[in-house]
């Protein structure tokens, strides 16, 4: 069809237009110029293009069979991203892992992460942790392998893997002299550790699981729970058919503790009493970082100390009010011209640039330099320099990560305090924080610091399902509403909004409209765990304990260390008069987070009703005041 011009420069063309598209966002443009391309040119590399083009199109199942059979190190990797969002996990370890020996997993630490995510998904949870551990030996900075790690329960690996003298020993890992290298050199300088730990497992579908193990005895049993719910956040004795929500030993009775001086001030809108609450401490000025009444000194020229406002040093602008009143000199005409013009062309210049190195980067027909960067995006380098500046910071978050992994929350908290205050403030962080309030039962610090979580990143929603159910237990119908409402507005295809939006039909008794929220969470993202456990509290409400069970297992097939689904299945059988069945479990839980004192007390409830007094009476004595009160009705 192009005859007047060769093949080559032809197809080089098309692709720059496909990559400027891409850069700019233009998606539909971008995959009806790819489809032009592979139709006149149909090649490996320009069909990976397209089916970057359609992946970051939401288009996953297209893209999926554009790639499939392909042996390219880009296309494989493509594939398994498509195989993710379609949940098809076994496809997508064979697209990573083909040889089923980790010797071409293809970007090396980022390989290694995501089958240590699908390993997972699909209830191989040590083969799991070898992958992550693999991928934190390749990159120390790979921070998602850190959080899988740490949630099945290898906190101590990770963080001997984020140390110093392990991390900074491979600081050369990753870093290119030149930008663009493709990562999947990085798997050259380290084997594949979780070959050996996948054969002595017997290979895949071998590992014991808990939905394979019998029902037949209490020893056989591995069933799950959610996060629990309790009548009112001071400590209550427990109904029938409420959760009560673990707490560790000693810190249901402490008062709640001051907000670090650091946190953002409470949003528009807030009454006296709530801000009274939130911080005792003076809020700095948003825009000079200093408090308004702050006053300067300077000696006149008779040796006197004199006071100046700080307005004066904090806004410039005001100390040259009258002088920036003053208009430059009237230009006429010709000059007014003469300055557009060369406004203009210093405009198309400066385009011009832009898009010849665009265009230049895309000039390759390779699969790897298909993606131009995005015009406008930050450009970097990896350099051990960097390197050891952000393992330094990753190692800080990483201690308090760690330490509220393990539910040891109240050095947890210390641990986040240590942070800048410009890495405190972040969304992230704060919610972090807010879960170990939580986990503390301190539920109005819990909420204070949530509320300023949302200040500094509005329109964040991951973990804000843990907000409305401290919410849920202080009863507050009016607020939860609201948080439920904003989430759905925000972003309809978030599971997390619709967790929240189930927490709050759940607060007003609505069982059934609860569930049907919960269910659509899950619809959307099938491995969020505290959907399962959230529906299972619903099933438990409704006396539906074959569901309920059925949707705590599922929540701790995807997390092992979930203690508030064991909890709940205890719960189940303790309602059921299994007491045998409702005691491993309540141990089970107790074994994950050995602070609580709700689940402690349980274990001694099911001892005793069992007939083992003593083991339950030496159960109840370590938290005695905690004990005492939730027993008295049981």
């Amino acid at each position: 069809m192009f005859t007047d011009m060769g093949d080559a420069a032809v197809e080089r063309h098309m692709v720059a237009c496909v990559n400027e598209s891409l850069s700019l966002y233009l998606m539909s443009n971008a995959r009806f110029m790819c489809e032009r391309l592979v139709a006149e040119f149909p090649s490996e590399a320009n069909t990976f293009l397209l089916a970057t083009c359609c992946y970051r199109s939401d288009q996953a199942h297209r893209a999926y069979h554009l790639l499939m059979g392909s042996q390219d190190v880009q296309s494989r990797w493509l594939l398994a991203q498509c195989c993710m969002s379609m949940n098809k996990y076994t496809e997508a370890e064979q697209a990573l892992n083909p040889n089923n020996d980790g010797t071409d997993v293809p970007h090396g630490a980022a390989g290694f992460y995501l089958l240590g995510k699908i390993c997972r998904l699909t209830n191989r949870h040590k083969v799991a942790q070898s992958y992550h551990k693999a991928a934190l030996t390749l990159d120390p900075l790979l921070w998602s392998a850190y959080e899988e790690l740490c949630m099945l329960g290898g906190e101590d690996d990770a963080a001997q893997l984020l140390s110093n003298e392990h991390a900074l020993a491979r600081n050369n890992v990753g870093m290119v002299p030149e930008h663009g290298t493709p990562l999947a050199q990085q798997n050259t300088n380290v084997g594949p550790p979780p070959s050996a730990a996948i054969h002595q497992q017997g290979g895949r579908g071998t590992e014991v699981t808990p939905l394979a193990l019998t029902s037949t005895s209490v020893a056989n049993q591995f069933p799950v729970g959610r996060q629990l719910h309790q009548n009112d956040y001071p400590m209550q004795t427990p109904s029938p058919g409420a959760f009560v929500t673990p707490s560790p030993s000693g810190y249901s009775h402490a008062a709640p503790p001051a907000l670090p001086y650091r946190a953002a001030p409470p949003p528009r809108g807030v009454v006296a009493s709530q801000v009274a609450t939130r911080s005792t401490h003076p809020v700095p000025s948003p825009q000079t970082g200093v408090s308004n009444s702050q006053r300067w000194k300077f000696m006149d020229d008779t040796g006197k100390l004199r006071k100046v406002s700080g307005r004066l040093f904090s806004e410039p602008s005001a100390t040259i009010r009258r002088g920036s009143r003053v208009a430059p000199a009237p230009l006429d005409s010709a000059q007014k011209v003469q300055a557009a013009l060369q406004a203009r062309q210093q405009r198309e210049t400066q385009m011009a640039l832009e898009r010849r190195a665009l265009t230049g980067a895309t000039a390759s027909t390779s699969g790897a330099s298909q993606q131009s960067p995005d015009m406008g995006a930050a450009q970097g380098q990896k350099t051990p320099a960097g390197h050891a500046a952000v393992l330094q910071l990753l190692q800080t978050i990483g201690e308090a990560y760690s330490l509220l992994s393990k539910y040891h929350c109240q050095e947890a908290t210390v641990a986040f305090h240590k942070l800048s205050p410009a890495q405190f403030n972040t969304g992230w962080v704060l919610c972090q924080l807010g879960r170990a309030y939580y986990e503390m039962v301190d539920y109005p610090a819990a909420a204070n610091v949530f509320e300023f979580a949302r200040q500094a990143d509005r329109h964040r929603l991951e973990g804000l399902e843990v907000y409305s159910t401290v919410l849920w237990h202080m009863k507050r119908e009016v607020e939860v509403s609201y948080l439920a409402q904003e989430a759905i507005a925000q972003d309809r295809r978030s599971p997390h909004a619709w967790a929240i939006m189930g927490n709050c039909f759940s607060l007003q008794k609505e069982h059934e409209n609860a569930l049907k929220f919960f269910q659509r969470a899950l619809q959307l993202d099938p491995s969020f765990t505290y959907a399962y456990t959230l529906a299972g509290h619903e099933y438990f409400a409704n006396e539906d304990f074959d569901k309920g069970l059925q949707c705590y297992r599922h929540a701790m097939r995807l997390d092992p260390r979930h203690y508030n689904a064991w909890y709940g299945v205890g719960q189940i059988y303790f309602r059921q008069e299994k007491y045998e069945m409702a005691e491993y479990h309540f141990r089970r839980s107790l074994l994950i987070n050995q602070r609580s004192s709700v689940l402690r007390c349980y274990v001694g409830v099911a001892l005793h009703k069992i007939g083992r007094a003593p083991d339950a009476l030496e159960q109840l004595q370590v938290d005695s005041t905690s004990c005492l009160q939730l027993t008295s009705c049981l």
